[in-house]
């Protein structure tokens, strides 16, 4: 990514391996250094924390489990693949070190994982996009069940990991200088048979990752848009009910506009990074590549945050997990939750929405025997 240089500005031993020449000075900063750790580990919390958020909410709460909701837990899936597997890997070997020290097989699933998690989304919006064009454009036409959503993941998994399978293949550690070979130190790249091989490939991943899908959601979110919000009800001519659905309707694509927005604003930069034919000797290049990385890295994160404050049955979902949990580790926390629903008619069995059969079965039995009165 950078320049490595062979030797020092002070004349002693280029290859000191003790001491890492090849990290500018203004890199290797203690304020930089920080605020490389700091930036970085921020986002990688945000989306392991929200992202597993979202995906529980959906796959345990059966009040959640809706098409739509299915491929957004597909999009948290996608974005715990790249907090976990990319964010932390990618900034130490390329911002911190310079060099890659986490062996072969982790090079390699590092560079595929963070083409995977990309795709993933990418395919993941067009399906949702697709999803909301037929619900709202053709109403009484038959929308995706269930099984067909599932099938349409499966289908999308299966996309992302061939359209990604040549960085698999040719993902290599490399020793780029003399100064890597005799400190026995690799970068870890993508080395193609040619310049050519390489740049059609990131064309066409670019295209198929970024440019197919922002023309595919333009075009179907301005349809929606377009026929939601002419669409204005109209004194008492319209019925409540009819105003109530129009209202819901413009909230959730409102929400997906959001994401698509969000994902243009994160990798349009990276993207364009990517293709820009940069000197490696450049003195700005390490700091605009941890700007445009950072950002792109970071868009793991803004999903949960969105649905969060956009969207009510989210908000909700993520109260019945944080309920969950502390009713797990301060079981006579129920006993307080208990009290307060029966003043409303509520059941306790609401909070125990996560729990499986046998033991929600168990804890309620406790419970009515006043066992947590205890």
């Amino acid at each position: 990514m950078f320049n490595w240089p062979n030797e020092t500005i002070d004349g002693t031993d280029p290859f000191n391996c003790t001491t890492n020449t090849s990290v500018p000075d203004a890199i290797a900063s203690p304020e930089f250094q920080t605020l490389i750790f700091f930036a970085y580990s921020l986002i990688f919390l945000i989306a392991v924390i929200g992202n597993l958020a979202v995906f529980l909410a959906v796959t345990l709460l059966p009040r959640m489990q809706t098409v739509t909701n299915f491929f957004i837990a597909n999009l948290a899936l996608g974005d715990m693949l790249m907090a976990v597997f990319c964010i932390p890997f990618s900034f130490v070997s390329i911002l911190i070190l310079q060099y890659w020290p986490f062996g072969t097989p982790l090079c390699h699933l590092v560079n595929y994982s963070q083409a995977i998690s990309v795709l993933v989304s990418a395919y993941t919006m067009i399906v949702i996009s697709a999803d909301r064009f037929l619900a709202i454009m053709w109403p009484l036409k038959p929308r995706f069940s269930k099984r067909t959503a599932k099938i349409s993941i499966l289908l999308i998994w299966i996309g992302a990991l061939l359209t990604a399978a040549p960085i698999l293949v040719f993902t290599s550690l490399i020793q780029p200088t003399e100064y890597h070979d005799q400190c026995d130190l690799a970068i870890c790249t993508e080395v193609w048979p040619d310049e050519h091989s390489d740049w059609l490939y990131s064309i066409i991943l670019i295209t198929l990752q970024f440019i197919v899908p922002l023309i595919v959601l333009i075009f179907t979110y301005a349809l929606i848009a377009r026929k939601i919000w002419a669409k204005t009800p109209l004194g008492e001519s319209i019925k409540q009910r009819e105003r109530q659905i129009l209202h819901s309707k413009r909230k959730i694509i409102k929400m997906m506009i959001t994401v698509v927005l969000v994902f243009i604003v994160c990798w349009l930069p990276f993207n364009i990074f990517m293709l820009l034919p940069l000197h490696p000797d450049w003195p700005p290049l390490p700091y605009l590549w941890f700007l445009v990385h950072w950002l792109a890295m970071s868009h793991s994160c803004y999903n949960p945050l969105i649905y969060c404050f956009m969207n009510e049955k989210f908000r909700q979902g993520f109260q019945h997990l944080a309920m969950a949990g502390v009713g797990r580790c301060c079981p006579w926390a129920l006993v307080v939750a208990r009290r307060r629903k029966r003043s409303t008619g509520s059941n306790v069995t609401e909070m125990l929405e996560l729990y499986p059969p046998s033991e929600t079965n168990t804890m309620l039995s406790y419970v009515s025997e006043g066992g947590f009165d205890q």
